[in-house]
Formats: C-alpha cells, sequence, structure tokens
C-alpha cells in the first residue's frame, strides 16, 4: 500500500527561531520591508522570523523550541521554508503560497495543446496543477509525524485579458470574469489572488461593468479575466473556431483527463514530483531545516479490521444476508415485521401524453415485475410484501409550470384523501429553468406542502428500465416511510441515537464579497441500528443567532424521542453527531450546552467530523480491478489511523466503481474532536462504515454515511425550494417528518 503521504525528518528535537511580541500592523510592515530576505507568521502573541538568505539581519529575539511541544510553529516553518527551497530551485515559477499549487511547465502537460488550433497553444490550455500540503498526526506511540501531501488536478487557463478579447470581438456580456490582487510585498514571487467578481453588464470606452455582490462596479478590461469555467472556456472556443468543433475538442479533452486522472498515472505523477522535491535542500539560517524523505509506503496498522455488516430484515434480527436486494426478495423488508401501515399505497403518476404507452408499461412492470429479471421478476407489491399498490394517472398536455399544477390538483380532487405518493415526469431541459419557473420544484413544493413524496423520472429510464427499476422501487418504498433493511447493533446499556448534521450558509451568489445571509441546518436521527427515526430543521434566522437556534432545534427533538423511548434518569445516552465540516468549533459548544440541558440523563457524546474532501490517497499495489475498473484502489473497509482521534476509511473499494469513467473513490477522514467525551475511535469507524449501507438510494454502499447524506440531501432541497412561491418549509416539514422523502 502507497499514499502520497511523504514524511518529513528532522536531525534535531529542539531548534532555534526568532521571534518578536505582536502589535496591530507590525506583520504587514515586517513583511513590507524585508520580504526579500525573511519570512513571517504570526502564532499566539508572537510574530516568528525565518531568516532565508545568508546576510539576512536579526531582527528578533531568539529562543529554543522543541519540535513535539511547538507543532504549529514547526508546521508554519516548514511551508515557508518549503516555498523559499522550491523558488530558488525554479526561480521563474509563480506558485500560490498555500496550498502551494504551480502549473506544469512542459507541453506535454497541457492537454489542450495537441487539441486545440495552431494559433491557441500556449493561450488556451488545460495544465496540470501540482498541489503540496502538509499535515501532521500521530503514530501509534502519540509521536508527531509531520509530512507533504502532494497531489494534480487539471485547470484551464485562457492567457488573454478581457481588453484582448474585446479587441478581437469576442462578446463580455453576460459573461463572469475574476480580477486579481497581489499584496504589496509580494514582488512577483507569488501568484496573486484570483477573485470571482461577477458576470459583465456592459462593455464601453475601455471599462466594463460588473454587477458584483456590492452592485455595478467598474474595471479596466485590461484588469480583468475570462473566468476559466468550462461554459466559458467553451464559449470562447466556439467563438473561435466554430461550435461543433469546438464541442469535439472539448469531449477529446474531457476523455484524456479521465486517463489522466486513473490512480496508477496519478500515483506515478505524485512519486515523480516527490523524487524531485526530495533531492531538494530544506533549511533557513537559524539552523531549522528538514528532509522530505523518498518512503511513501503505508503499513497496514494490526488489529483495526473492520466488518461488512449482514443486513437485518426483521424484528426479531433472525432473517439476514449480505445482499440486499437478495435478501428482500427472500425475507421482505425490515417494516413487515414492524407493523408498516402504508401497505396499500395510493399513486398519482402525471406524464405527457404522448409517452402514455411507455409509462403505463412500465407502471404495470413496477407493480408486477419484469418476467425472468434476476432480482425484479415478482415486482415491487410482492418484494415489499405490499397489500396491493393502485394508480391514478393525469397526463400532460405540455411542460409548463401551469399544466404540472393543474394535472396534480385534477388528481388530487378526485380522491378523498392525499395520495400516498407521486411519480412525475421530467425532462433535462428543466435544469436550464430557475427554480420559480421550473416545473421540477413547483410541482414537488406543491406536492410535499400536502404531504406526498414524489419521483421524477424521464421518458428515457422508463421506455428502457431493466437496470433502474429495483433501484427505483427501493427509493419508492423509502419514501412512503418505510424500512428496507437495518443493519446489526452490538449490544450495549448505552441507549444511543446518530444525529446528521447538515448546515449550508445562503449567500445571494458565489461572487467576492458576497454577504452570507442565512444558514440552513439540518438534523436526522438515527437508532444505533440505521433505523430513521426523524429530522429537524432550524428557522431561517440571521447567522449570528442559528446556533442558539441550533439548540433549540436538537432539544425539541431530543424531547419527543426521549419521551417516545421512554429514557428513564440516569440512564446511559450515547449521542453520536456527524457533521461535514465544523464552523469554528461552534457546534461542539451547542452540543455542550445541549447535555448541560438533560441533567437527569448520564450523556456521553461524540463529535464526529466526516471529511469528504480532503489532500490524501491511497494507492494498493496488489490491487489489480476487474474488467478495467478499480485499479489500484484499496478494498471497501481499508482503514489507516492518523492518531488516536482520526483515522482514514474507504466506504467504496474496488467492487463499487461501476465503470472504467467513474474515477478513483477515495477514502473519508474520520475525526473525532476532542472536546467529546465519548473516545472510542474504532467503534466510531465501524459505525461511519456501517452506515454507508443505509442510503436507500441504491442498494450499494454509499460513499457518504446516511447520517450526513440525508442530511446534505435535506438541505440541499429546502434551499432549491425557498424561491418557489408559496413554499412554507414548516408545513412541509411536519407532514413529511418521517419519511424519506428527500432521497
Amino acid at each position: 500500500m502507497k499514499s502520497n503521504f511523504y514524511p518529513i525528518g528532522f536531525d534535531f528535537e529542539e531548534f532555534d527561531v526568532q521571534r518578536v511580541a505582536y502589535q496591530d500592523g507590525r506583520l504587514p510592515q515586517l513583511r513590507q520591508q524585508y520580504n526579500a530576505t525573511h519570512s513571517f507568521f504570526r502564532r499566539g502573541d508572537f510574530i516568528y522570523i525565518s531568516p532565508g538568505t545568508p546576510d539576512a539581519a536579526t531582527l528578533g529575539s531568539t529562543v529554543r523550541l522543541a519540535i513535539r511541544d511547538e507543532p504549529e510553529v514547526v508546521s508554519s516553518l516548514i511551508k515557508h521554508v518549503f516555498f523559499r527551497a522550491v523558488k530558488n530551485a525554479q526561480p521563474n515559477l509563480r506558485p500560490e503560497f498555500y496550498p502551494f499549487r504551480f502549473a506544469a511547465r512542459r507541453a506535454e502537460l497541457d492537454l489542450a495543446w495537441q487539441q486545440v488550433p495552431q494559433p491557441l497553444q500556449g493561450i488556451l490550455t488545460f495544465k496540470r496543477i501540482t498541489e503540496v500540503q502538509f499535515r501532521n498526526h500521530a503514530d501509534a506511540n502519540g509521536q508527531v509525524i509531520f509530512g507533504a501531501l502532494i497531489n494534480h488536478r487539471y485547470r484551464w487557463n485562457l492567457d488573454r485579458t478581457c481588453q484582448d478579447l474585446v479587441e478581437s470581438g469576442f462578446d463580455l456580456v453576460s459573461r463572469e470574469v475574476t480580477g486579481t490582487q497581489a499584496p504589496d510585498y509580494a514582488d512577483g514571487v507569488v501568484a496573486p489572488e484570483i477573485s470571482l467578481l461577477g458576470p459583465v453588464r456592459q462593455v464601453a470606452d475601455g471599462t466594463a461593468t460588473v454587477d458584483t455582490s456590492t452592485g455595478p462596479v467598474s474595471y479596466p478590461l485590461a484588469e480583468l479575466h475570462l473566468h476559466n469555467s468550462r461554459d466559458n472556456i467553451t464559449a470562447f472556443l466556439a467563438w473561435s473556431i466554430g461550435e461543433l468543433r469546438a464541442e469535439s475538442i472539448m469531449r477529446s479533452i474531457k476523455d484524456l483527463e479521465a486517463q489522466k486522472l486513473k490512480l496508477f498515472t496519478v500515483m506515478s505523477e505524485i512519486e515523480a514530483i516527490g523524487r524531485w522535491l526530495g533531492a531538494l535542500e530544506y533549511r533557513n539560517y537559524d539552523s531549522f531545516g528538514f528532509r522530505i524523505s523518498l518512503d511513501n509506503s503505508v503499513t497496514t496498522p494490526s488489529g483495526f479490521a473492520l466488518s461488512e455488516p449482514s443486513l437485518i430484515f426483521d424484528l426479531s434480527k433472525t432473517r439476514v444476508h449480505t445482499q440486499p436486494s437478495q435478501g428482500l426478495n427472500i425475507y421482505g423488508p425490515y417494516s413487515r415485521s414492524t407493523g408498516f401501515s402504508t401497505n396499500t399505497p395510493r399513486v398519482l403518476v402525471v406524464f405527457h401524453r404522448q409517452h402514455a404507452g411507455d409509462f403505463t408499461k412500465f407502471l404495470a412492470d413496477l407493480r408486477d415485475g419484469i418476467p425472468g429479471h434476476g432480482w425484479f421478476a415478482s415486482g415491487m407489491v410482492s418484494k415489499y410484501r405490499l397489500t396491493s399498490m393502485s394508480f391514478h394517472i393525469e397526463e400532460l398536455t405540455d411542460y409548463s409550470v401551469a399544466e404540472y399544477l393543474a394535472a396534480i390538483d385534477r388528481g388530487v380532487r378526485k380522491e378523498d384523501t392525499p395520495f400516498d405518493l407521486a411519480i412525475l415526469e421530467t425532462a433535462d431541459s428543466f435544469r436550464r429553468l430557475p427554480n420559480e419557473d421550473n416545473p421540477y420544484f413547483r410541482a414537488k413544493a406543491h406536492l410535499y406542502m400536502q404531504g406526498t413524496a414524489v419521483q421524477f423520472i424521464k421518458p428515457e429510464t422508463v421506455r428502457a428500465p431493466t437496470y433502474t427499476i429495483d433501484g427505483i422501487a427501493l427509493q419508492l418504498y423509502a419514501k412512503l416511510g418505510g424500512t428496507p433493511w437495518t443493519i446489526p447493533v452490538d449490544q450495549s446499556v448505552d441507549r444511543e441515537l446518530v444525529i446528521g448534521i447538515g448546515s449550508a450558509i445562503l449567500r445571494r451568489n458565489h461572487y467576492a464579497g458576497a454577504a452570507q445571509t442565512r444558514y440552513v441546518g439540518i438534523s436526522t436521527f438515527f437508532a444505533a441500528d440505521g433505523k430513521y427515526l426523524t429530522n429537524s430543521r432550524t428557522r431561517n434566522v440571521p447567522y449570528e443567532e442559528y446556533f442558539d437556534e441550533l439548540l433549540r432545534n436538537l432539544k425539541d427533538a431530543l424531547d419527543r424521542l426521549s419521551n417516545e423511548y421512554s429514557w428513564n434518569a440516569q440512564d446511559r445516552i450515547r449521542l453520536i453527531f456527524h457533521i461535514f465540516k465544523p464552523i469554528k468549533n461552534l457546534e461542539v459548544d451547542v452540543v455542550s450546552r445541549l447535555v448541560a440541558e438533560y441533567p437527569q440523563y448520564d450523556i456521553r457524546f461524540a463529535f464526529v467530523t466526516l471529511v469528504e474532501r480532503h489532500p490524501y490517497i491511497l494507492y494498493d499495489e496488489q490491487q489489480s480491478g476487474t474488467n478495467g475498473k478499480g485499479a489500484h484502489v484499496p478494498s471497501r473497509g481499508y482503514t489507516l489511523p492518523l492518531g488516536p482521534r482520526q483515522c482514514l476509511v474507504n466506504l467504496l473499494g474496488t467492487r463499487e466503481v461501476r465503470t472504467a469513467r467513474h474515477g478513483s473513490p477515495t477514502p473519508i477522514l474520520v475525526r473525532i474532536h476532542d472536546q467529546s467525551t465519548f473516545l472510542d475511535l474504532q467503534y466510531i469507524v465501524q459505525q461511519v462504515f456501517k452506515f454507508s449501507r443505509l442510503s436507500f438510494r441504491t442498494f450499494g454502499p454509499s460513499e457518504t454515511p446516511a447520517t450526513l447524506l440525508y442530511a446534505n440531501l435535506l438541505t440541499r432541497q429546502l434551499k432549491d425550494l425557498r424561491a418557489v412561491p408559496g413554499w412554507n418549509s414548516t408545513t412541509a416539514s411536519a407532514q413529511l417528518r418521517e419519511k424519506k422523502w428527500f432521497l
């Protein structure tokens, strides 16, 4: 096993460093005056100084520090010494400081070079970007290990200013543009910061009026660049050489990128960079220095194996199977043993009349099955042990919002009670419409307000349902409120809840300086065996009130659940919180305040961050893959602890890679916050692993455990529905609280 982590070694345990007391304004002043010869950074009450040249002046008092005691100071010194060493080796390089990023200089690492016409070669580029980050973690003995993480990706760049583009005849109106800003002390050493400003409203007299987050602002065209989004690059290329040729080139480059991002190629290029970096000398002139090891091998830690859970299909836990679809065929769903009430679902179906034949056949296949189908021969009624399944059909004459809403209302008027579920036709063209004018969102909001979950299906899917119909039925059953299966849980005297917290900052736009308007927080509650209990959400409140609102939200849900499940005084309660990204540790403070609200219980909690986007890569040299898929991807369940409170875990392995174009799944990084009172890392990692089998969007494992998947799906839907006229999230949430309507 290999990784992209290259350990950093030292020849000393203590080191000397200069520092001065921190004062407002002092750090930029020092950088402005001495940046050519020194590096500066702040830690706590001090500004630390790293002399980068032999003749650098002494600017502060010298102190001796121990590596093990000052990891933050050491990490900062590593970054600054590394930057100077690479710049000394490549003086013409103009990288971003941190993460340290630079574009490849060789033509063969520009995937556009051989694809675009000769006049655009080197002008329109899609270059490999190398990124180096530094991390430290503890080893099995608690010793801090520092290391460099090397990654690659590809990025478009158009080496022309907006003035160049306008003079050549390219229309900038409605195109998003960027501006750059370099610190006064940069001296051309560091790449300038790039800000996405907004779309161009008009162009006149050498300036562009840009609709920024604060309103229209005029900029000289010479100071702007076209934003390097795929849409903008495609538009520029189409203007240059024609639409058909441009689309062909973009497809070719996308195929080349897919080949370059295969794990074997990525690791080969990372190791080439690693060898180059490992050969450089890293030192400053206060005697601080380090070396980057060439050894990126990983030894699998012993005693930390994860077990693939068997899935449970009844309350007595005697009906178990490892394959979910087959288990459902043999035993039926878990909910059958718990008194599932929606055994005769009434389904509203809305589709265009020109697709009536395809949809009505699909409905019969869904209800009764496809003869000879390996997993769905008997249909949804049999597989999920329903009594019956009835369809009320309304046809559309066009795809307007008014026609969708009228069709839904016709169906509702003809029935005495609300529908349990709705199946509606959708189309790719809806994606280009704003949410308030989009039949997809308008119909969805209309049905949610009536307590009806909805499944959208494309005509292409109903015409050829063989590979999708089993998964569609799974989603429908979950949206009805059913639990297809659960996971085993270890015997414990603790009562346990697993709570996913999804959140999103709502901004008017994604341009520089846009104000953070409101915060949305979603909490999903699960039993330890994975049964979905409920969801709750915060009200839309000002950002500064969000955490008080989150506390109220969690307390209301716990009050309801503690009453429903008959918690008693002195019970041991374990709360496991899953969150995608902590916001300055404030959620931890909320949880601590929540625990204080329940002195009658003995509460332990773990605040667990599940990081999906991180710089770590794992590479299995022994894994050849299957049918050209998943080569060198570690197996599902492979773990790599990074100290006592964090661990990498592969939720998707070689078997879960669907196609050769799927790319390489990356591990999830599990971190336990140091203020947690439940600290069993192996237990928490195993639980995250189990919860990846509970998405109910597909039968296979998910790359995100259900706790966060559900919370994030809820957050995304509520954000999208905010723009729909008449939408009331409180009403919808109350109607659908215990259903998985968001799948």
